[in-house]
């Protein structure tokens, strides 16, 4: 199994933020990617799936949030660097 850091799109600011955890996939992806194009058509891992009711610190507007949209749920295989990805990719 792979750990994957998982990283939200926030509506507020535009930025992405970390969740704070990782998870472990059999079939996850080998580079960044949203949760939709990775589980297109295919139903998601519970572990996955209860992201939807987790909530996310955005540090620019000190609000949480919870991202429903999987288009926005990034999946980044550990060891990528979340923090680079944060500062690069953002509005992806």
């Amino acid at each position: 199994m792979a750990e994957y850091d998982v990283l939200v799109l926030c509506n507020a600011c535009g930025d992405l933020h970390p969740f704070g955890s990782c998870v472990s996939l059999q079939d996850g992806p080998s580079s960044k990617q949203s949760i939709t194009d990775v589980y297109a058509g295919e139903d998601l891992p519970s572990n996955l799936a209860e992201l939807k009711d987790k909530r996310v610190y955005c540090p620019k507007t000190g609000r949480q949030y919870s991202q429903k949209d999987n288009k926005k749920v990034f999946l980044v295989p550990v060891g990528l660097g979340t923090v680079r990805l944060t500062a690069v990719n953002r509005k992806t």
